[in-house]
């Protein structure tokens, strides 16, 4: 499992086979509303941070194999943690357990960083997120499948995927603030 915490936080997290002795709660379950198609695996994550007592989370994951993607990637804002396991995607506030969301795009399949900008991208098949320090930016499907990530310049990102009516593969661009289409 990879660990991408190179835009600032103000946590620590670590992966945990068991509930660490000194924590007394119980681990904090996330699932998502579409659990049936979930695995039985989970992923446990030990947070910690200045500002509230230590916490495991038991993140489901969308699958137990290798070809899942699990991450944790700290966001443009700085108490909240995206946790990707097995390719299922969460947004967590880690002073505020409780306070979560799935990320928009599912299965997450890459995640890119850009601590120069202060930006997440992540991308799914066919959609693409991007966050900034006030949260979402833009999310919006952009290709019918196969959504594949060419480059991510200062001002623009660029990607390829299936276009299903012309059958053929298509490489497109959008702002990288706007996700407006760029021709």
């Amino acid at each position: 499992m990879l660990m991408r915490l190179e835009l600032p936080h103000r946590y620590e997290v670590a992966r945990v086979s068991e509930a660490p002795a000194g924590i007394s709660q119980p681990p904090v379950r996330y699932r998502p509303a579409h659990s049936y198609d979930v695995g039985s695996d989970v992923l446990l994550l030990e947070f910690r941070s200045q500002s509230s007592a230590p916490w495991i989370g038991s993140f489901a994951c969308r699958t137990s194999d290798s070809s899942g993607l699990s991450v944790v990637i700290s966001s443009p804002d700085p108490m909240t943690a995206f946790v990707i396991a097995g390719g299922e995607g969460y947004s967590v506030q880690v002073d505020a357990p409780g306070h979560w969301q799935p990320l928009p795009v599912s299965p997450v399949v890459f995640a890119e960083v850009l601590p120069e900008q202060g930006l997440v991208v992540l991308g799914s098949g066919n959609a693409l997120a991007v966050y900034d320090p006030k949260g979402l930016v833009w999310f919006r499907r952009v290709v019918e499948n196969e959504l594949k990530l060419r480059s991510i310049s200062e001002d623009l990102i660029h990607f390829s995927g299936l276009d299903t009516e012309a059958g053929k593969t298509v490489c497109l661009s959008a702002a990288l603030r706007s996700g407006k289409e760029i021709e």
